[in-house]
């Protein structure tokens, strides 16, 4: 469940309280939690919300640097996991125990915030990482991040940019600041182990439900190693090629349902890289043409564009489960399927048509197209491939759309970023 961010926590009004009109300075720690607030409050990536949170912390206290250190529980460590200053390099992979001899793990250890005013006056501070990074601490507050009784870490600000050391005040309202960014890293911490976990059982439901599935391929494999057992003695040519032709396709078959699975079950960013789409649409021609000949289809692709930067093996994937099943839905002589790939109208993006001349669908098999399990083949397909489909799509930044009729046949677009992440952000 979700904590919620308090409107004005405790430490939050100590900063910002003033008897009479609000004074500059509390108006300027308002200021300060609404900006803090804004930043990090909505994401539901944890990563995004350290980096959030430290650009926002160092803003709101006018900072020279921040540092966010993640707890370790079980080595019982905090991790410099970001690190914000004009030195920073030097400790982007340091660690300190949780004990009284580091000021953050004072905090750690005791929970409790810390102002240091002169740092090289006291123990708890180790001058070697200003010696290993170059950077000379004057001033520092450190804070503890926790929710919900979970200890996620510390926030470090050092150096007022003014040149003032820190005060009571200034403490006050890192300690707003870190409860607010606890806050937000629960939440997205959460969020990741929910969708985690519904992808585990997804993947549970995934195995169960295609026990079937995978046994009848199995199936298909037997009989045709039966065939070819048979006739390889009597040296029936034709007969062992017939067993042959259903063993590969059902080894083929057996081969995307473990490539959907996988891929269906792991979240992960695309390898981008620069490809020729069309050299991609032809191998996916290729490898499906037997299918489609031997139901009478014609396969076929063209392409208008050169070089893009996909994930190659991600979207062979998508084209696969898409123009398998176009040849399925034509299923009869004189079906054809057209794999295109050209330019998109927006700028920056191309697009990835397939095609096809078959059954189509109507409104309610296309508003449940993409539900995990869904398929209109009945026992003959696993009702992923589209899912996968998505969500290779989703990942690589892109869209899917799709035109389809009872009778009128079926296209799907994939439209997707051509560039670059640099080029495509510039």
């Amino acid at each position: 469940m979700a904590v919620r961010q308090r409107r004005v926590s405790r430490r939050a009004a100590q900063a910002v309280a003033a008897p009479g009109a609000p004074s500059a300075g509390s108006q300027k720690a308002v200021d300060a939690l609404m900006l803090v607030s804004q930043m990090v409050a909505g994401d539901l990536d944890v990563e995004t919300v350290l980096r959030s949170a430290m650009y926002a912390a160092s803003e709101a206290m006018n900072a020279e640097a921040c540092t966010i250190l993640v707890t370790d529980a079980e080595a019982r460590t905090l991790r410099f996991h970001l690190v914000d200053g004009p030195k920073a390099a030097g400790l982007a992979s340091a660690s300190l125990p949780i004990d009284d001899h580091s000021i953050a793990g004072w905090v750690a250890a005791h929970q409790a915030p810390l102002l240091v005013t002169d740092p090289y006056q006291d123990s708890r501070f180790n001058p070697d990482y200003d010696r290993r990074t170059g950077f000379r601490t004057r001033s520092i507050i450190a804070a503890p991040m926790t929710a919900k009784d979970r200890q996620l870490g510390v926030l470090e600000v050092m150096n007022p940019r003014d040149g003032r050391p820190f005060d009571e005040q200034d403490l006050a309202l890192v300690q707003a600041v870190a409860e607010l960014v606890a806050v937000a890293i629960y939440n997205a911490e959460e969020h990741q182990a929910r969708l985690k976990a519904e992808r585990l059982a997804i993947l549970g439901q995934t195995i169960a439900g295609m026990a079937h599935c995978v046994k009848n391929i199995l199936n298909g494999l037997q009989a045709g190693s039966y065939i070819i057992d048979q006739n390889l003695a009597a040296e029936s040519e034709p007969k062992v090629v017939h067993g042959w032709k259903i063993v590969k396709r059902n080894m083929q078959m057996l081969s995307n349902i473990v490539l959907d699975m996988l891929t269906y079950s792991k979240q992960r960013k695309p390898a981008l890289a620069a490809c020729r789409i069309g050299e991609v649409c032809e191998d996916v021609v290729a490898l499906l043409k037997e299918q489609a000949a031997d139901r009478g289809v014609t396969l076929v692709t063209s392409c208008h564009l050169g070089e893009v930067w996909v994930d190659e093996a991600s979207i062979r994937r998508c084209l696969i489960n898409l123009a398998g099943n176009a040849i399925d839905a034509c299923g009869q002589a004189g079906g054809l399927v057209e794999i295109e790939a050209a330019p998109a109208e927006t700028p920056g993006r191309f697009v990835i048509r397939v095609r096809d001349n078959g059954c189509g669908m109507d409104e309610a098999a296309r508003a449940r197209l993409f539900e995990p399990f869904y398929s209109t083949k009945g026992g003959k397909g696993t009702g992923l491939g589209l899912s996968v489909t998505r969500k290779i799509v989703d990942e690589h930044g892109g869209e899917i759309r799709v035109k389809s009729a009872p009778g009128a046949g079926t296209e799907f677009a994939l439209v997707l970023p051509a560039n670059p992440p640099e080029k495509t952000s510039a």
